[in-house]
């Protein structure tokens, strides 16, 4: 492959930027992603979209199947990326591919004006605010039918680190009996207690609720 990517210095304040797992695959998508709109078997494939697999990004980044599931849920929830999915294949999408890749001058010229706002994908979590549930609350992570708003994360946040709510949050997604919590903001409270009282080793698992 040929050719380059932006990447601009305000991605340092990005809400994954520490997260090594999730930069480094969100890095790969960048550029993996077509500069120009494709077809690939009659299908097409937009500029700044691929047609991948968990799979391919696994053996392409050298992170494990359950990481890439994981980090493209992160991207998903902060509105990054869209994912559509068939049983053979995957289309991952860049959300604002066009505005913060594009070349030419006026494109530049948008990012350049747009920097100080909080709508641009590289921002802090606390300002990404466009996921929003069914009552109009924000949205700071969801998956399944489980979901944390804003509001829950600040609480939680000003007991536990953001690293620590992160961890504790990928473990419960990844657990196989998620289905059967009722609330990601308790489940996440008894798990960081846990946690907590374990000295960092979470040995068994909270009641669930």
């Amino acid at each position: 492959m040929q050719g380059w990517i932006k990447l601009h210095r305000k991605i340092l304040s990005w809400s994954w930027y520490h997260d090594n797992n999730t930069f480094r695959l969100f890095i790969h998508i960048l550029l993996s992603a077509n500069h120009k709109d494709k077809k690939w078997n009659e299908i097409d494939i937009k500029k700044g979209s691929f047609i991948t697999g968990r799979k391919k990004l696994s053996l392409e980044t050298g992170l494990t199947e359950q990481i890439i599931r994981t980090s493209l849920s992160k991207l998903k929830s902060t509105n990054e990326i869209t994912i559509k999915s068939s049983n053979k294949y995957s289309i991952i999408s860049i959300v604002n591919y066009k505005l913060y890749q594009g070349i030419n001058q006026q494109t530049t010229q948008q990012i350049t004006n747009n920097q100080p706002t909080d709508n641009q994908q590289i921002t802090t979590t606390k300002k990404v605010k466009k996921v929003k549930n069914e009552n109009n609350k924000e949205i700071y992570r969801k998956f399944d039918h489980l979901e944390m708003t804003i509001i829950e994360f600040d609480k939680l946040n000003k007991t536990y680190s953001k690293g620590q709510i992160d961890n504790i949050l990928d473990s419960i997604e990844n657990h196989r009996d998620n289905k059967k919590y009722k609330s990601l903001n308790l489940t996440a409270l008894n798990w960081l207690k846990r946690n907590n009282n374990n000295n960092g080793s979470l040995n068994g698992l909270p009641p669930l609720v």
